[in-house]
């Protein structure tokens, strides 16, 4: 059971502002690993692309370049809420951000409800799933064709 003394209250104070900083290094890790990986796609540009054929002209719908983005506003905007908690841990229980609840609604809520619509637009699914779905149904119509015959 926790003592409840002011120094083991300051210690989680560090261990948690401790905590955030190396939550910082590896998510900035992650976000350049990202860049490295679009950066990599881009040099070299994988062959096949989701498409609609529109007459004479094929017209792109989703690209893994697509959904990269739609990763960089979403680790953009956890990015922004991350730094903003760590301010607020760093200020204490006293300090004005946690003590005002209108930044918890506009950097924690909002920022994430942002996140979470810019993955559901820029879903990775739209391009992992595509190829899969048409598989699946010729799989199954040769399947129903050799239960026929």
């Amino acid at each position: 059971m926790a003592s409840g003394t002011i120094s083991s209250y300051k210690l989680g104070e560090h261990i948690t502002i401790v905590g955030l900083c190396v939550q910082l290094a590896f998510f900035t890790f992650f976000v350049t690993t990202c860049a490295l990986f679009h950066y990599r796609m881009r040099s070299n540009p994988p062959q096949r692309v989701i498409g609609v054929s529109t007459g004479d002209q094929t017209r792109t719908v989703q690209t893994w370049e697509n959904v990269l983005v739609g990763l960089y506003a979403a680790s953009s905007l956890i990015l922004v809420r991350s730094i903003f908690r760590l301010i607020e841990y760093a200020q204490g229980n006293s300090g004005y951000l946690i003590s005002h609840e209108v930044f918890m609604y506009v950097f924690d809520s909002t920022l994430m409800l942002l996140a979470m619509v810019a993955m559901n637009i820029c879903h990775p699914s739209i391009i992992l799933v595509g190829p899969q779905k048409q598989r699946d149904s010729e799989m199954s119509f040769a399947s129903d064709r050799e239960l026929q015959e």
